[in-house]
């Protein structure tokens, strides 16, 4: 019988697989030491709770609901009020118990979640086994419109067995089905129970949540910023942080300003910056691990685009790790492949497409796309191959990236057109698919041989079923990929998955450029400071403010 974290056929199957208010108060401590209590303190970092923690952010959240949110900001908040059923360790690509207290797999299509005891959601109700299968029913059902919906799509039926017990019958029982399962992360029945699944993401509920997890909901000022505050009441002990404070500040200059005159505590901070910064007094700067490829989706419904000797073309004119060593320097790393070397389940299996300035101008030769009237600008039909790519602006490396791009294409014939678009509208412009080409990132988790595919390479994932935003299609990806969700043999899911992403790869309809390197700034006050993985709330957990660092806005209330 397979148990939770530590069974070894887990860990093979996930190997496979491998994301307060106040100002700038710089005053005094935040009152005298005191005593500790008998038996110290159960924080993470063993010392007197107290600190704010303010994180200056790029983009606000959209939802606070775990089944209906969409996009990192919403992500990050929510993975801190809320428990999934298991989480990432510290390799990132196995899980240990988080919701659950262990759980059990008697036959490949059966998993029985048995729910932590003494985990009480914020409102002081209990946890319950009915949360769970209460959760994974609504997030099955389309007229949820979850966008996690892949991650049960795996599930057959769900029951409770017993107050603390849930049975999930499962209709895939590929290698990672079981770790997308994992990921689910509960809601509270007793508030939401009632609810239509159309009407989900409508409650109040997603704007004012009720959580179980180590945090727990503040206030929510739209537009400015959201505080949540530390759960004393969570059973593993409290974070040692008395509050976190996320302020909304979309502009990177603005951001750094504001951590630099102590009106913030962290920051995530553009290649350039990151330099700038590294004698900074008062500041700290961190590099967590680079899991999540930055690529260029070209939208497969408009020219000329659609066609992939044109998609191949521009891959083999751009010199990736030349433009990604000048931008970012020695931390800089091309991405050659969609899925990152760390956790490729192809093991090094497939070949990249190279850069070959001649070979791409042969491409477009032979797609008739040539320079008819000596402008350096090659046309077909009177048309010019002119492509423009979208980026945001909270992001502006990728500007400066594009415009390197744009001066590599330019020897062969392309007129890359950068077009910088506020954060709200090139997410629309993305999810509407009314681009030609985008300039984004995908986090790959654990699930990555499986579900994760599926949501961005299956068909069946085009939008408005899924974040297949490039409207790919291919059968015979579609095929290899049912088949490593239901295959039980690794070698022979290895083997597909191989065969799969080559096939992605030469169709170039996703065109890997770098690992987008996470850079934080991060104020000298904070101790116990650890990135598990990309994302800074993920080991926030352990972070703390010692006494005799601590300012007015850290004092305990």
């Amino acid at each position: 019988m397979r148990r939770g974290a530590p069974a070894g056929a887990l860990l093979l199957l996930a190997a496979m697989a491998a994301a307060c208010g106040g100002g700038g108060d710089k005053g005094a401590s935040g009152g005298p030491d005191v005593p500790p209590p008998p038996g110290g303190y159960k924080t993470f970092a063993g010392g007197p709770p107290g600190g704010t923690l303010i994180v200056l952010a790029e983009g606000e959240p959209d939802d606070l609901n775990p089944l209906t949110y969409d996009g990192n900001p919403a992500f990050q908040a929510v993975r801190l009020m809320f428990r999934a059923l298991a989480r990432r360790d510290s390799t990132l690509v196995t899980y240990t118990p988080d919701l659950l207290e262990r759980w059990e797999q008697p036959d490949p299509a059966t998993v029985l979640l048995h729910v932590r005891p003494g985990l009480k959601w914020h409102d002081g109700r209990p946890v319950t086994a009915e949360d769970v299968v209460f959760t994974i029913e609504r997030q099955k059902d389309p007229k949820t419109a979850s966008p996690r919906l892949q991650d049960v799509a795996g599930v057959e039926t769900v029951r409770v067995v017993d107050p603390m017990t849930a049975e999930v019958k499962l209709n895939r029982t590929g290698p990672s089905t079981l770790n997308a399962l994992l990921e689910v992360v509960p809601v509270p029945k007793h508030l939401l129970g009632s609810v239509a699944p159309e009407q989900f993401r409508f409650q109040p509920f997603s704007q004012r949540p009720v959580g179980n997890g180590l945090f727990r909901f503040g206030q929510w000022q739209k537009g400015q910023q959201l505080t949540l505050l530390a759960n004393p009441d969570a059973p593993e002990g409290r974070p040692s942080l008395e509050r976190i404070v996320i302020r909304l500040i979309p502009e990177p200059t603005a951001r750094l300003t504001e951590l630099m005159n102590g009106n913030g505590d962290l920051a995530k901070v553009p290649a350039h910056q990151y330099r700038e910064l590294q004698n900074a007094r008062g500041i700290k700067l961190y590099t967590a691990a680079q899991v999540r490829p930055a690529w260029i989706a070209f939208n497969t419904q408009k020219a000329p685009v659609n066609d992939p000797a044109v998609r191949r073309a521009i891959l083999m004119g751009v010199n990736r790790d030349t433009i990604v060593r000048a931008l970012f320097g020695p931390q800089g790393r091309a991405a050659l492949t969609p899925i990152p070397p760390r956790i490729d389940p192809s093991g090094g299996a497939v070949r990249p497409i190279p850069y070959n300035q001649a070979e791409a101008g042969r491409l477009l030769d032979g797609a008739g796309w040539r320079d008819s009237n000596g402008d350096g600008v090659r046309d077909k039909g009177g048309v010019p191959l002119a492509i423009q790519v979208e980026f945001s602006a909270a992001d502006p490396v990728r500007g400066d990236m594009l415009v390197a791009m744009q001066a590599q294409l330019k020897r062969i014939g392309v007129d890359l057109q950068p077009r910088q678009y506020e954060r709200t509208t090139w997410v629309e412009r993305l999810r509407g698919r009314t681009y030609t080409a985008s300039f984004w990132g995908w986090g790959w988790g654990p699930g990555v041989m499986g579900p994760n595919a599926e949501a961005i390479w299956h068909s069946r994932s085009i939008p408005p079923k899924g974040p297949n935003f490039a409207g790919y299609s291919n059968p015979r990806v579609d095929a290899l990929i049912d088949s490593v969700l239901v295959g039980n043999d690794t070698t022979v899911a290895r083997g597909q998955w191989a065969r799969m992403e080559q096939m992605v790869i030469d169709d170039a309809v996703y065109a890997p450029i770098f690992l987008d390197p996470e850079f934080y700034a991060a104020s000298d006050r904070f101790a116990n400071v650890k990135f598990r993985g990309p994302e800074w709330w993920e080991d926030v957990i352990f972070w703390s403010v010692p006494q005799n660092r601590r300012i007015a806005r850290d004092r305990t209330r």
